[in-house]
């Protein structure tokens, strides 16, 4: 497994003839800081060594609810969170959380959005703590008997019954037009 830089908007992708090439290139960078976003893969440790502060993700869930590929189309209530990254699913350390309210009718992709967007104005509100290290300190270890998980919708799933209630019939169908 390898991390391949796309040179139009430097963000990474994972490809696995590359990575000890990018791992080598990667560290001579001797970056401080990386952030994730909608990575869907457990990073390797060796990846997760080179920055000197860690690797710190935005998951859109109030972690440790909602670990995994679906968060946003399995939450009953949702939310974001910034976390340090472990060689376990959604499974950091937690720097920050911010509960959202959200619309019945909203769709998956512009809930995402809105997400993203929000976890993006707390990342830049905890840079400073991040990067002075008290972030570090301050990260509450999350407590696995409460984690959920939220695995990618099965074909199974999008399958509607009219024998289930209303309101979940209207979930599906909502997430069955965003696949």
């Amino acid at each position: 497994m390898g991390l391949v830089m796309r040179r139009e908007c430097n963000s990474l992708t994972w490809s696995e003839q590359l990575a000890e090439a990018f791992l080598s290139d990667f560290s001579a960078l001797e970056p401080e800081l990386c952030i994730t976003a909608a990575y869907g893969n457990i990073l390797p440790t060796k990846f997760l060594k080179i920055p000197s502060l860690g690797t710190v993700n935005i998951h859109p869930s109030l972690l440790p609810l909602y670990r995994g590929a679906a968060p946003v189309q399995r939450a009953l209530q949702t939310g974001v969170s910034l976390a340090f990254t472990v060689r376990a699913l959604d499974a950091g350390p937690v720097i920050a959380r911010k509960e959202m309210e959200i619309d019945d009718n909203i769709k998956a992709p512009e809930l995402l959005d809105l997400l993203f967007a929000q976890g993006s104005k707390l990342l830049v509100q905890e840079l400073p703590s991040i990067f002075d290290g008290s972030a570090t300190t301050k990260a509450e270890a999350q407590d696995d008997s409460k984690a959920t998980l939220a695995p990618k919708i099965s074909q199974e799933e999008s399958w509607l019954s009219f024998d289930e209630e209303a309101s979940i019939l209207h979930n599906k169908r909502d997430r069955k037009r965003e696949e």
